[in-house]
Formats: C-alpha cells, structure tokens, sequence
C-alpha cells in the first residue's frame, strides 16, 4: 500500500506527515493522543482507502459510487471516530407534507433534510461510507443521479432500489439509511 501524506500545519511547529502507515506503526495510546485536528484529517485517509471497487469493469454500472467500503476497526479506534446513522429521511416537512412539486424536488429535499443531520452529528457528505435509497419511480434514476452529485463529492457504496410505495403518499424518495463518521474531540 503506498504512503497517503498529507500536511498538517502545527501553530509551532514545522508541518509534519503522517499517513496510514504512520497510523499503523502507532500504538493505540499514541493515536488517540493526536491533537482533534491530525485524527480528523487520519479520519479521511480512512475513509478514501476503505472505499473500493471489487472489478475496473463498469459495462453495467450507470450511477457513481463505490462497490464496498471496507471499515478499518482498528484505525477507526485509534483516531476516535464515531459511527453517524441517518435512517428513514424523507423529503416531508415538519408538517408530514412532503417538500417539492415533483419528484427532482424531493430527492433535492430529502438530501438536504440528511445534510442537516450530518451536520447536527458534527460530519458531512464527505465522510458518508454508505448510502440505501428507495424510490417510488426508478425511471428517474438519472434525476437522483443529478441530485445525488449536487450533494456528495465523494461517491460512497449505495444500494438504489424500486418500491411500490412509501409510508405516504406521495412521497418519491425515503433515503433507508445513511452511514458517516466523525471523530470524537
């Protein structure tokens, strides 16, 4: 496995490199006593190598994402990181009425209504691992597409799949569940 660097600027200090192999070599106690902000950009390097593709052949594939990602337990214990689970998100308002006028709209609202979720547990898009989705309509499968790259820079391993329905009519997307990391101060 090659060395990931990255730079980490210290307020007096020199900037120093720490990759994934750093990490390993490290004991568990010297790990978690890294500053927030050096577990923090660790937490990234994580997260980018766990995330694979089990073939280079994509004949079938139309979407963005990545085949699996593979957790690390142990680098994950030694950075601090904390599991964040999003489940069930609609695009419904607080009122249960579903936000937007078609479909497009929807996923737009649902994907914002986990933004503030990740937000709220201290993670971003960026750090999502993995992504289930429902739709009611899969031939808008190139719209989520569309909305899916609005939000995610990075595409996580996802599972899309048709349903005949969701809690309520007529709701066009329930995003089933959705996994990030954080680390832990």
């Amino acid at each position: 496995m090659g060395r990931v660097l990255f730079k980490i600027q210290k307020k007096s200090e020199q900037a120093m490199p720490y990759s994934l192999t750093d990490l390993d070599a490290m004991t568990l106690e010297a790990a978690q006593a890294l500053p927030f902000e050096d577990r923090d950009r660790l937490l990234d390097l994580i997260i980018a190598a766990g995330r694979g593709q089990s073939t280079d052949v994509v004949s079938y594939r139309t979407g963005l994402y990545s085949d699996y990602f593979e957790e690390d337990l142990t680098r994950m214990l030694k950075v601090k990181a904390i599991k964040v689970l999003c489940r069930g998100t609609t695009s419904s308002g607080f009122d249960g009425v579903p936000v937007g006028e078609n479909d497009q709209e929807q996923y737009r609202a649902a994907f914002r209504h986990v933004k503030t979720h990740l937000d709220a547990g201290n993670t971003s898009f960026s750090r999502v691992v993995t992504l289930i989705v429902f739709l009611t309509n899969m031939d808008n499968w190139s719209l989520l597409n569309e909305v899916y790259r609005e939000f995610i820079p990075v595409p996580p391993c996802r599972a899309v799949i048709g349903t005949t329905g969701l809690a309520q009519k007529p709701l066009a997307i329930e995003i089933v569940e959705c996994i990030a990391y954080r680390v832990a101060e």
